[in-house]
């Protein structure tokens, strides 16, 4: 039985939302990010960000996130981060042992709580009620370094995006310490479908060279 219920959530669980991504009104380019099971039952989320070939001779953009977490509760194990955004580039690579510490190349970061990614957030507010007021902590692991955070839930607005039009709950972040939570004085908003699966329906983003969105195009089953 329970070799049976594993297979099912396994299949139920792998998915793939297909965004496209946009300045205002510019489309620059698409994003995929996907969930799937590996052979030790944890998930695995892959995450990219890519821009289209005209914004490519501006300012190219290819971000890569792969994601090992919690099956439980979506908490990291290992993240890996392949990020370009015009000259600048980084990699990191982590691991995140039994003891919460973190563990890469350059250090080993002590830690006593649970990690998390800010897409591996947006799976585990998926499996919460998400009621108005509701308020969520966090602790988000950068490069090198961690950051309090809370996810509260604002109210309800009607979504308009490719994929079609839904009911949605708005989730916003910010610091617990008051400090910023993302690069370049960024924040993310995220608009869930008000309804069981909870469906990232569209994403925006604070960054340095504007407001990028993510808005729903597709979902592959």
């Amino acid at each position: 039985m329970k070799i049976i219920l594993i297979f099912l959530f396994s299949f139920l669980l792998s998915e793939e939302f297909i965004y496209s991504v946009g300045f205002r009104f510019i489309n620059v380019g698409k994003a995929n990010i996907s969930s799937s099971f590996n052979n030790d039952n944890d998930i695995i989320i892959n995450t990219l960000v890519s821009s289209n070939k005209f914004l490519d001779r501006l300012y190219r953009v290819r971000n890569e996130i792969k994601l090992i977490v919690n099956s439980q509760d979506y908490s990291l194990k290992k993240i890996e981060k392949n990020i370009v955004e015009g000259n600048w580039e980084q990699q990191y690579i982590a691991t995140i042992d039994s003891n919460f510490n973190v563990i890469s190349n350059e250090q080993i970061l002590e830690n006593n709580n649970r990690l998390f990614d800010p897409i591996s957030i947006i799976y585990n507010l998926r499996s919460k009620d998400l009621n108005p007021g509701d308020k969520y902590e966090y602790n988000i692991l950068g490069v090198n370094e961690i950051k309090g955070l809370i996810t509260e839930v604002i109210g309800t607005e009607k979504i308009k995006v490719p994929e079609g039009r839904y009911d949605c709950i708005k989730v916003i972040p910010y610091s617990k310490e008051g400090n910023n939570i993302f690069k370049e004085n960024g924040y993310m908003t995220a608009w869930f479908s008000n309804d069981n699966k909870k469906i990232p329906v569209k994403i925006e983003l604070k960054t340095n060279i504007g407001d990028m969105v993510l808005k729903l195009k597709k979902i592959v089953p």
